[in-house]
């Protein structure tokens, strides 16, 4: 972690915890890389001491792991444009502070960027993750009496078993319908992606209280188990594996054109993010010009 003023020169020698490896010297093992802003933690004068054998940096810095309580913007500078969020729960690798921000990474989706300083919070283990559009806390282990608290798709929580229908977490209970373990990623994600409908377009977003279209996509497709790249481009090329233009489309596959996309519910319908999240008629989707890319999810 770097303070303002302060940071790790490239020829220190430091022992990294966590899931940082250790290394004995920093050098670059290959020419320099291709590097994408949005998701490799370098700039000008400073980079993520994890690339310090594919970029050359005047400082690099160890990560100081952090978390947030509630839904936060990852922006692309100091109260600039949201390129996406942290969820409650959500832990985020902190390189630099600053009276106002920290500037990281996001272990989930990768995002590089700033995120206002009190909002973040002293990192705790978590094991569920809410399946539910919004995971509405309570009192007790009954719904008679909720609590004005809820916790929207994709948050963490710690949890521990109340009963078979219930879930104690930081501030109450959760129904256990609405939770699902860490370890537990499989499924479909257009089943989790129909229970967002009519959730709002947000820029950023990727929860069930806002999402962009590469945000639904990030989501359900993390929920079930295969968790994608987190912006629109890299998902059209880099997720599952391509389609051709013939192939047959199934349940699942992705339409991409050059600023959107879209899920197949089935062989005639999608379910994407307009205004709302919303299941309307493939044919309907020519208002956003030519497929540029199918993927099928692996």
């Amino acid at each position: 972690m770097q303070s303002s003023g302060s940071s790790w020169a490239a020829t220190t020698s430091a022992t990294i915890t966590g899931d940082t490896p250790a290394r004995n010297r920093f050098a670059l093992r290959t020419r320099s890389v291709a590097i994408d802003s949005r998701t490799d933690a370098v700039r000008r004068d400073l980079a993520d001491i994890r690339l310090a054998d594919r970029v050359f940096a005047p400082h690099y810095a160890v990560p100081t792991r952090r978390m947030v309580g509630t839904p936060t913007a990852i922006t692309d500078a100091p109260d600039g444009v949201p390129l996406s969020q942290i969820l409650p729960g959500e832990p985020f690798d902190v390189l630099e502070f600053t009276s106002t921000h920290g500037w990281g990474r996001s272990p989930i989706d990768g995002t590089v960027g700033f995120v206002t300083r009190d909002r973040l919070i002293e990192h705790f283990d978590t094991s569920h993750v809410v399946v539910a559009r919004q995971g509405i806390v309570h009192a007790d282990p009954s719904t008679a009496r909720p609590l004005p608290l809820t916790l929207p798709m994709g948050s963490r929580v710690a949890a521990t078993s109340a009963n078979d229908d219930w879930y104690e977490v930081d501030g109450g209970y959760v129904a256990a319908s609405a939770l699902q373990a860490l370890s537990d990623g499989t499924g479909d994600a257009v089943d989790h992606a129909l229970l967002l409908r009519g959730v709002p377009f947000a820029a950023g977003g990727r929860s069930g209280d806002g999402v962009d279209p590469a945000g639904l996509v990030f989501l359900t497709s993390a929920l079930a188990g295969s968790v994608p790249p987190r912006f629109l481009d890299l998902q059209a090329e880099q997720f599952g594996t391509p389609l051709a233009d013939g192939d047959t489309l199934r349940r699942g596959d992705l339409l991409f054109f050059s600023d959107h996309v879209a899920m197949l519910v089935d062989g005639d319908t999608v379910i994407h993010v307009d205004d709302v999240v919303r299941c309307e008629p493939l044919a309907a989707l020519d208002r956003f010009g030519p497929i540029c890319a199918r993927r099928r999810p692996a």
